[in-house]
């Protein structure tokens, strides 16, 4: 049963379209203003959102350049992001919320990008990127084996366990190989692929490990702080590996200790509504 399961994931990516053009022209935007307005300019849709988000703030902003510069550079970019993104997958009658899980993601990848700027600003743009396609792979599951993939919530739900162990247990591959195999697909960077397929398993990782230690934590994170849902149950604790890392950046695990960093995540993720503390 689980060959046959990998041999319709294997299939499934191959069928997938190849990365949006719009999206690979994001990854690899500097803090240029005039391009990203060319781009959202370009996109409809990605126009439309836009200008939705800024006008529920009490605005009246009927032009992106306006839009972009109420709103922020980063920020514009990221809902970009998440926007080029979610047009990728096309999904339906399904009985989880997908919505949530691109809030999760989302989520990730601004935490993960609010810790770098404190511990590895070098990494800080990376780490919104890796934190935004860190489940991916989930998304490959609910569209191409939604019904499994909806098993293995209920699994990690009844047991409580780890998503990612009820995948293996039932499809015999979990989202982070999956969500891998989507990078190789698309050609992205090695290391936004590691953290994909090793954010659940630290040791794993060698290409560029803080970056996966960036992801994990902010998983984790936003998983306290119940930004968007992700399918997993199990009650968020830090491993003793990931705990090993971040005590080389001096980072204490005890709430107390975390609750500067918590703050500020919160009011960031407060501003996309993504969490429900505040």
């Amino acid at each position: 049963m689980q060959t046959e399961h990998l041999k319709r994931i294997t299939q499934s990516l191959i069928s997938l379209p190849t990365l949006p053009t719009l999206t690979a022209q994001l990854f690899e935007m500097a803090d240029n203003r005039e391009a990203l307005e060319q781009i959202i300019s370009s996109d409809p849709v990605l126009s439309a959102r836009l200008l939705k988000i800024i006008n529920a703030k009490g605005e009246s902003v009927t032009g992106i350049h306006n839009a972009i510069n109420k709103l922020g550079f980063e920020l514009v970019k990221d809902i970009s992001m998440e926007t080029s993104m979610s047009k990728v997958f096309v999904l339906k009658n399904l009985k989880v919320d997908l919505q949530k899980f691109w809030d999760h993601c989302s989520a990730v990848g601004i935490v993960a990008r609010i810790i770098a700027q404190e511990y590895e600003p070098n990494l800080a743009v990376d780490a919104f990127t890796a934190g935004l396609l860190h489940d991916i792979g989930k998304i490959v599951l609910l569209q191409y084996m939604g019904a499994e993939f909806e098993q293995a919530i209920a699994l990690s739900k009844n047991r409580p366990c780890e998503l990612y162990l009820a995948e293996k247990e039932l499809l015999g591959v979990d989202h982070g190989q999956i969500g891998a195999w989507l990078a190789e697909n698309w050609q992205l960077p090695r290391s936004i692929a590691e953290v994909m397929q090793y954010h659940h398993d630290l040791p794993r990782a060698e290409i560029n490990r803080p970056l996966v230690v960036l992801v994990s934590f902010a998983d984790i994170l936003c998983r306290i702080l119940n930004a968007g849902d992700g399918g997993n149950y199990a009650q968020p604790s830090f491993s003793a590996e990931l705990a090993n890392e971040l005590g080389k950046w001096n980072i204490d695990l005890e709430m107390k200790a975390l609750q500067p960093l918590m703050l500020i995540c919160i009011d960031e993720l407060n501003k996309r509504n993504l969490t429900q503390y505040g």
